[in-house]
This record gives C-alpha cells, structure tokens and sequence, in this order.
C-alpha cells in the first residue's frame, strides 16, 4: 500500500458504518489489513461459484453485481463508493454466490482471509453486523423490492417481532377449535333442538374461517418490513387486496433516531424506532432488534452525510474543469444519494391490464411510478354496495339450498328450466347493481404526484370531474376522523389548503399517513427545487472565478506589453 494512500483509505473506512466507534489506533490497524487493487471498466473482480474468498471495500468507482440460474443472467444490485462485498462467502464458508464486475475504473480494498477472520474474533460486533447484513440481503432478495434504485443497496430488513404474530394467531386458532365440536355434532346427527344440518354448515365455515384468517394474519405480518438502504429508511406495509404503503425518510433528511421500549419488549426485544425528518417522521413499531435498527440508521445517516459532502465537492470539480477546458474523469468517484431508477421485472403488469385491475381490485393505496392513488375506505365502499351483497348472499344461499335438495331428488327449481332462468337473470341484475355501485367508489380517487396533487370523480356512464393543484402551491394540511366509526376504522377526511381552492381527500383509510405522504412529497419537490438552486448557484460562483482568470489574465498581458515597452527590440 502506497503511504500517501492511507489517510485517504483511513477517512473513507472511518465513514463506514462497520467501523463506527472505532478510535484511530483500531482503526489503523484495521487499514493496514487491506490492499489496493485497481481495475479497468467491465472486469471481473470475482465469479458466481469462485472459492477465491476475500473482502472487499470499494474505494473508487462502481461494480455490478449479478447471479445466474436457469432463466439466465439478473442484476441483483450496483455498488458504489464505501460499499462492500464478499464477505458471505467467508462467513459462511461457501463458494461465491454471484459475480461482480467493475462498471468502470475502480479502487477496491482487499483483505485476505486470514485478516478478514483476524477483524471478526478481534471485534465481534463487525462480525454481528456482517451476518446481518447478509441476510437482510438475502431476504431483499427473496421479496424483489421492486423500488429500489440501481445505486441502491439494502443493509437491513427487520419485521414486526415474532410475538406479534402469535398474539394475532390466538383468536382465529379459538376460533378453529371451537368450530370442530361443532362439526362433530352435526356430524353424528344425534337428536338435537338444533338442526344438525346447520351445525354442519356452522362447524365447516368456523373451521374455513379460522384457517383464511391464521393465513391472513401469518401472510400480513411477513408483508411488513422496516428497511434500511444506504439513501433512505422505509417502512413497506401491504394488506392484501386492500392496502399497500410505502413510507420512506432520506437519510440525509434524518433529524435524529429515538427507540422506546416497554419492560416485555426489554425482555423479549421488541421496541419502536421514531425516526424523525424535518416534515415528520416514521414510527416503525413493535420492531425486532430496535437498538440494532437505530445503530443502523445512525451509522448509515453519518456515512451519507459524508458522502453527500464528497459529492458536492465532486461536482464543484468536475464543473470548475468543464469550463477551464481540462481533461474530466471518466470515472465516478461518489454514488448517487438519490435512486437513479427503479428496477421492474419483465413480469409486471402493464397500466390497464387484467392483472393489474386485479392486483388493485379493493386497494385502498397503491403506487405506480412514484404517483400514489388514493380511495376511499371499503366502508365506503359497503355503504354503496351492501343491499345487493346481502340480496346476492341470500340468492345464492337459497340456490345452493335447492341444489341439495334436487340432488337428493326433491323438487326444485332446478326441476323448471324457466324459474332457474329466471334466477339467473335476477343474480345478474343484482351483480349489476353491485358492480355500478364498485365503479361508482373505484372511480373517485385521490393523486399525489411529485409535482401536484389530483382529485378525480367519474360517474359510471355518466360525468367526469377532475381537479388538479402544484404541491408547491399548498398552504396547509390538516386532517380529521369523525366519529367512533372513523376511529374505530382508521378513514376520515383531509383537508388541503391550496390558495383560495380547497382540496378534501374525502373518507381515505389512515389520514395520519396521507398526510404525511403529501408532506413528504412537498420536501420532496423543495430539496429537488435546492439541488438547482445549488447547481445555479455553483455555476454563478465558477463565471465569478472565471472572471477573475480571465481579468488576471489579462492584467499579466498588460504588465508583459509595458515590460516590452520599456525594453524595445
């Protein structure tokens, strides 16, 4: 290692967030481990299957990293500037899991095996974060977080604590053992007050409905995950067919992180992480590992202040010899801090499609290219609706009925092919009317794009009203619930001050949060409004400086002339 690199080297690994809390000498004897390496752009550093086991910090530049199977080649991920690498395949004493090749001229960092265990036995908490990590990875990996960036990397994945799910699992698993009595009872047919047909029907639709709800609960909670990236902490949330939410806080945004915990969460190790944002802040509750999730989003909040700081400085460079005419690195030094663009798979569905309308069919909220769609609750949607379900319940109730009963050879409706037509045609009315009543809620939505919010009411078959206003036009938000119903049912209503027009997000499921998405959106827009004025600004300050070169300039062709002057040729 070259000893003018050291210092560089020491000042990017003291911003990582393995090394946090490390003092100097830890912290050179932990450089003195590592070796330069320098690769070319499109290099190989190391292949899917390679027992070559070393780990690697990226000094400079950029590498991909993907993985084969049988369907071919995927990008799993890009890595930039104090990210790392390789260390699955020592911690675990397995072959490499994916291949990583340079996207353009890189620095890396290597330590050799034996190193790499001497670090972990010397400071078990690097290891603990490590093994973490990894399979924070390979769980992102598992779930295809859809959202994320190409130069973005997760570091952890947390869910609820297990205890929670237990907790869920107690009353549908009453349920299910109350309902087999039940169905022994009906099934023996004993002399009873009751018939013992309905307490058949009754014990199989507990025992149905114990089973959904256990599936529901289990599938709910493994669809919340509390995530940390190197750019941003999230908490993604999905109901199935009914809610899909995604609330996020840029770590150069984080004001600070506070962790509460009762004395059963000291015990079992749950707690809540508050992470708090100049707009707000995301509360992730009941979290698995609390003091490890705030430890990450510290360590990580400090390296991305450190990196924004680099990339400032990078720009300041880059623009100052753009307009001095000099060479410009090809290569990039910084990643970043902002997700360049959103990986998508080739399977998803298109605006439009089947799948889609399927995939939204009783979402409350959903996000398609970074613009959210409201609805209003399924309460709502019940009101509108619960004369023709009722009505098409006990249809097909009583047609189910005469079906047995037919089958059993009594007569039936089945028995006229015109009183069963003339059922069919009622169930179609009555799906009808239900269906107009869907449309009729599906189609008043609420927008929040980037750069304005969107109110649009459509009639079935009839009017179409759309209203739309700039985010940066909006003078106040607030929101309310009315009523126990609404509290109860976590809906009400938002109100958006914009000028002298009022925007009201009428009976939208929890408001706490979209409220929150349209602050979140409108810092959004203000940092995007900074970054040019910070750009605008920065090419003002190189005309001032070129200026100046160029009155210099001129001032030392003008001392050269009068030299001439005095000693004539």
């Amino acid at each position: 290692m070259v000893d003018d690199q050291v210092p560089q080297f020491a000042d990017l690994l003291k911003q990582l967030f393995l090394f946090q809390g490390l003092n100097e000498a830890e912290l050179a004897h932990i450089v003195a481990r590592f070796q330069p390496y320098s690769f070319t752009g499109d290099k190989e550093v190391f292949a899917q299957g390679d027992e070559d086991n070393m780990f690697f910090v990226i000094f400079k530049g950029r590498v991909k990293i993907t993985q084969a199977d049988r369907k071919g080649e995927h990008l799993l991920s890009v890595f930039g500037a104090g990210e790392y690498f390789g260390e699955e395949a020592l911690l675990f004493n397995r072959p490499r899991s994916a291949t990583v090749t340079t996207l353009e001229p890189t620095i890396l960092l290597g330590m050799e095996q034996g190193s790499f265990y001497d670090l972990i036995r010397d400071f078990p908490n690097i290891r603990t974060f490590l093994t973490v990590t990894a399979d924070s990875r390979h769980m992102a990996q598992r779930e295809k977080f859809d959202w994320l960036g190409e130069d973005e990397v997760v570091h952890l994945v947390r869910r609820k604590h297990e205890v929670f799910l237990l907790t869920s699992l107690l009353l549908p698993l009453f349920v299910g053992l109350i309902s087999i009595p039940i169905l022994a009872y009906g099934v023996t047919d004993l002399d009873s007050f009751i018939n013992p047909r309905l307490l058949l029907y009754v014990g199989i639709m507990g025992i149905f409905i114990s089973i959904f709800w256990i599936v529901w609960n289990w599938v709910n909670w493994g669809n919340d995950f509390y995530i940390v990236t190197n750019q941003r902490v999230l908490w993604v949330e999905k109901v199935i067919l009914l809610y899909q939410s995604r609330r996020e806080a840029p770590l150069t945004q984080i004001l600070s992180v506070n962790v509460k915990r009762t004395w059963f969460g000291r015990i079992l190790g749950y707690g809540d992480v508050e992470v708090r944002t100049f707009t707000g802040g995301i509360r992730m509750r009941r979290s698995a590992s609390p003091i490890l999730f705030a430890a990450y989003v510290e360590g990580f909040k400090a390296h991305a202040g450190y990196l924004l700081k680099q990339a400032e400085n990078e720009a300041i460079r880059r623009s100052l010899q753009e307009r001095l005419g000099l060479p410009v690195d090809s290569d990039t030094l910084w990643p970043s801090l902002q997700p360049r663009w959103r990986r998508r798979s080739g399977n998803q569905p298109q605006p439009g499609s089947l799948r889609d309308f399927l995939n939204t069919l009783f979402v409350v909220r959903y996000e398609e290219e970074n613009v959210v769609t409201y609805r209003k609750h399924w309460l709502l949607l019940l009101r509108k609706t619960w004369i023709p379900t009722l009505l098409i319940l006990f249809l097909v109730g009583f047609v189910a009925l005469q079906f047995e009963d037919y089958l059993a050879g009594s007569t039936s409706i089945f028995a006229s092919f015109p009183m069963f037509l003339l059922y069919a045609m009622i169930f179609l009315v009555l799906l009808g009317w239900w269906t107009y009543g869907y449309l009729d809620w599906s189609n008043d939505i609420y927008q929040l794009a980037p750069d304005q919010i969107r109110d649009i009411e459509r009639k079935p078959l009839g009017d179409e009203l759309k209203k739309t206003a700039p985010l940066e036009s909006i003078l106040s938000l607030e929101h309310h619930r009315d009523g126990i119903i609404q509290l109860l049912f976590n809906y009400g209503n938002v109100v958006i001050n914009v000028g002298e027009t009022r925007f009201i997000f009428r009976g939208v499921y929890n408001p706490d949060q979209v409220h929150q998405d349209v602050s979140d959106y409108i810092e959004a827009l203000s940092r995007r409004k900074r970054e040019i004025e910070a750009a605008r600004e920065r090419e003002q300050m190189l005309n001032w400086l070129l200026a100046y070169k160029s009155q210099i300039e001129l001032y030392e062709l003008i001392q050269t002339e009068k030299d001439w002057d005095i000693f004539p040729g």
